[in-house]
Parts: C-alpha cells; sequence; structure tokens
C-alpha cells in the first residue's frame, strides 16, 4: 500500500519528540521534515527514520516552514502535522477515506491531549454566528476553524490560496489559513474516524527564553492578523487582561509562563514578523 500523500513536519530542536511521532506514522506514508536551525540531534532522528529532511539553516517560523516542505513534495495530498504528535491506529486511512468523500474539503482529525479532548469552537477570525456551540463533534461535519496541529489537505487547494502566510512567524497561521480557505470554497471538515494524541506544547524545548519568543510571537501575530483581515482589536483590553493573567500567581512564580505574557505584551506593539526568535 501507497498513499499519494506528503506528512510535513516543521522542527526546532525537537529531538525529544520526534522519534515518537515517527514511529506512529505507517510505512506507506512519506515524511518530510522542515527543520527550522535545529541544535539537537533533530535532523539525526529524522534521516535515521528515512525521513526527507530540508535544512532551512534559521528559524523562519511555522507557517514559512510549512511552504518549504510542501515545496519540496509533489504528492496529491499534504499533512501538516507538529512533531509532538502521534497518530493512532487507522488515522491516515481515515483522512484519505475522507478526501475520497469530500474532495473540496480540508480536514482535522479528532485531536485528544491524553484523555482531554480538543477541538476548536472559534476564532479571533470568526463572527460568534459561525463559531461552534456545544460538545465537540464525534461525527464527520464542517467545522468553523481548522486546529493547527494536524491538517490533511489536497495539495492544489493548498497552492491556490497561496499556503500560509509567510509573515506569521507562529500562532494564528492556521486561523488565516482557514478564513483563506473557506473564501475560496474550500470546506473544513473533521474526520471523526482519523485520531491523533497531541502533548501540546512540546515541539521545541521548553525555556524561559522559548516562552519570550512564544509570547511575542503570538503578540505581533494577533494584531497582524487582525489588521489583516480588517477586524478590530481592543489593545488597551487586550494588555488589561494580560496583566492580570501575570499578577495570578501560577504565572508570576512560574519563569517559563511569567515570560510568555511579557513576551506578549511586547509583541502587541507591532512591528516585523520575521525578526522574531533570530
Amino acid at each position: 500500500m501507497k498513499f499519494d500523500l506528503d506528512i510535513i513536519v516543521v522542527t526546532h530542536d525537537s529531538g525529544a519528540v520526534l522519534q515518537v511521532f515517527l514511529d506512529s506514522v505507517p510505512d506507506f506514508v512519506s515524511v518530510i521534515v522542515a527543520d527550522n536551525a535545529s541544535t539537537d540531534d533533530t535532523v539525526a532522528v529524522a534521516r535515521a527514520a528515512g525521513a526527507k529532511v530540508v535544512e532551512i539553516g534559521e528559524n523562519v517560523g511555522y507557517g514559512c516552514a510549512c511552504n518549504i516542505g510542501a515545496a519540496a513534495s509533489d504528492a496529491t495530498f499534504l499533512m501538516f502535522a507538529n512533531p509532538d504528535m502521534r497518530f493512532e491506529p487507522g488515522a491516515i486511512e481515515a483522512f484519505v477515506a475522507a478526501a475520497a468523500a469530500f474532495p473540496n474539503a480540508a480536514f482535522n482529525p479528532r485531536i485528544y491531549s491524553g484523555s482531554r479532548r480538543r477541538f476548536r469552537k472559534w476564532s479571533r477570525l470568526l463572527p460568534a454566528s459561525q463559531c461552534w456551540r456545544g460538545s465537540p463533534p464525534d461525527g464527520d461535519c464542517v467545522i468553523p476553524v481548522l486546529h493547527g496541529s494536524c491538517i490533511f489537505m489536497r495539495h492544489d487547494h493548498f497552492e491556490m490560496v497561496g499556503g500560509f502566510d509567510p509573515r506569521i512567524f507562529l500562532f494564528h497561521e492556521d486561523d488565516d489559513l482557514s478564513v483563506r480557505l473557506r473564501e475560496a470554497g474550500v470546506e473544513l471538515r473533521l474526520a471523526a474516524g482519523a485520531m491523533v494524541d497531541h502533548a501540546e506544547g512540546n515541539s521545541s524545548l521548553r525555556s524561559s527564553r522559548s516562552g519570550r519568543i512564544k509570547g511575542e510571537a503570538m503578540g505581533r501575530s494577533l494584531v497582524y492578523v487582525m489588521n489583516k483581515h480588517r477586524l478590530r482589536l481592543d489593545l488597551p483590553a487586550e494588555r488589561h487582561r494580560a496583566w492580570l493573567k501575570l499578577l495570578s500567581p501560577h504565572v508570576l512564580l512560574n519563569g517559563a509562563r511569567r515570560e510568555k505574557l511579557l513576551g506578549f505584551l511586547h509583541g502587541l506593539s507591532g512591528g516585523p514578523m520575521d525578526q522574531i526568535g533570530k
């Protein structure tokens, strides 16, 4: 069995989790690792497992690295997946079956973090009327927005909308892609038969520095996507909420959380997206 599918996984010092991810990928699926200048054993782990590795040489961010990985693929289908994730048995086959049933759609799997279900009900880029109400669905259906940890789609749909916005370093790139896919007439759907487990936040080693980088990226990305889609952003209210969170003991006394919120506050000032993390 061989599926016309490439899994694109973006890495940055992801050696601690990458092997578990690769072990969960069936032998009949190809993997392309787009590496954002890892300094650990990420590249060695990927090559030892037989993955195709694209060494980017610098940290260009998630969406831009996805675009680079996709450019190295000539497969009909692409899947963008985080390295801190693993596929449950039959997940890939369920994606392919869903794509055959709904050829004009992009898909999320059912995502779990251990026993906890993860499902995106809303996005800052969507009006309330388009957001999900009620419990997460258990069957195949249209969903409002894609969760970026695992997206399955046709290569030609990805190219049709221009891929991920390279100006978004990290965070909200999945919201932006979802909106553009919807505007292009591509449905966003849940492939309920495909299940994955996502160990959230472990794609790279955690540290105060990485927390600061992620927080700043989150703030800058929020400002950028809201401006891009001509939506109102109440910056004073965003700052007020962030300061309230910062002053809570579980954040104030935790270095990584504290740095992430300080980074977020700094990121709300805007500025060039391509300087984050360099």
